[in-house]
């Protein structure tokens, strides 16, 4: 494990040692709303990946009923259409629920268009991925994800698509808990 990461997770665990389970998720195939699509149709010809996408993820527990879910394999950018793509990678934050823990990530990200010194338009981006399973040694869960843009100026497109998939199957299996101590 990365140094990095495990200064990381003792810092936000709130104590002396953290306890991370290693689970490993598959993200099975969806197919994108043709509200996700600038025509309101899905195209012609889509790409099918097969099989489901693996997620390599470490989870401990934080204070306060809380939990963090580091990503460790590499970040998968999902195309969401004519929307902005979501990518899932990095650190997602968690809570307890009914049907076990659900992990949230969310991005914002300006962008200003200029033209000389002159703004033209300030685009501004949001995505939202989310992920709800229990912590056990095998398990079923779901993802939700979503993403948005909008513009301000004088050089803003005609449409900002939108696009929101809900549903998306998980499963996954725990591999490890790894018992470790902060230095």
């Amino acid at each position: 494990m990365r140094k990095s990461s495990m200064l990381l997770a003792a810092l936000l665990s709130g104590c002396g040692g953290t306890t991370p389970e290693v689970y490993q998720l598959l993200v099975d195939y969806f197919t994108l709303p043709d509200s996700c699509y600038t025509s309101m149709m899905q195209p012609n010809t889509v790409a099918t990946v097969q099989p489901p996408a693996p997620l390599s993820v470490q989870v401990w527990d934080g204070p306060e009923n809380s939990a963090f879910m580091q990503i460790e394999s590499a970040p998968i950018t999902i195309d969401m259409g004519a929307a902005p793509n979501v990518s899932i990678g990095g650190i997602f934050t968690g809570k307890k629920v009914d049907k076990g823990w659900t992990f949230n990530s969310d991005t914002t990200v300006k962008q200003t268009v200029l033209q000389g010194t002159t703004v033209q338009a300030t685009v501004t981006t949001v995505t939202h991925a989310e992920m709800t399973f229990e912590r056990s040694v095998t398990f079923k869960g779901t993802g939700v994800l979503s993403s948005s843009s909008t513009c301000a100026g004088q050089t803003c497109p005609g449409t900002n698509p939108s696009c929101t998939v809900s549903g998306i199957a998980l499963t996954g299996t725990r591999v490890a808990v790894q018992y470790e101590r902060a230095p």
